[in-house]
């Protein structure tokens, strides 16, 4: 059986608790000051691109990317497991694991999710004062995504006019 590396559930826990005790101006000018308050390790920003950070989480490769757009930072997606390309029943108990068990501590810190989607990928969203998390399960990988509501509310609209 193959082991693939993910967040432990206390630093999955610990970054949603994070996500929502922290509030910032979501402009990419900022970025050094979230990541410095985050705990997280800036490894690359690109102006008007966006950037890449480590979490600490122990997953492979760039945990963190944030994406930017007009100066500000629309949102910002954290691989909690290492990108899975294998596929079979063990791959699918991994990330489906790893996605209740990231769901869990979002109820434990964030209370009662806003929306669960069940359709692909399947999602669990918690709106916030000011921005919305996601728990996704992206059948190679498990994200916690932390969008500005700005961002999110225009993300849904274009969504919903797709559908």
């Amino acid at each position: 059986m193959t082991t693939w590396q993910r967040g432990s559930s206390e630093a999955v826990r610990s970054l949603i608790t994070g996500i929502r005790d922290t509030r910032w101006s979501w402009q990419e000018t900022d970025v050094e000051e979230l990541c410095r308050r985050m705990g997280w390790v800036l490894l690359e920003a690109i102006d008007g691109k966006g950037a890449f950070a480590d979490a600490g989480l122990g997953v492979p490769g760039d945990e963190i990317r944030m994406l930017a757009g007009d100066g500000h930072i629309n949102d910002i997606s954290i691989q909690i497991t290492q990108l899975v390309s294998d596929s079979g029943a063990d791959r699918d108990r991994f990330i489906r694991d790893t996605f209740a068990d990231a769901v869990d501590a979002g109820l434990a810190v964030l209370g009662e999710p806003t929306d669960r989607q069940h359709t692909e990928p399947p999602t669990v969203r918690w709106r916030l004062e000011d921005s919305t998390v996601l728990i996704r399960n992206l059948e190679s990988a498990v994200t916690v995504t932390w969008a500005s509501n700005r961002f999110q509310d225009d993300w849904d609209r274009i969504a919903e006019a797709l559908e």
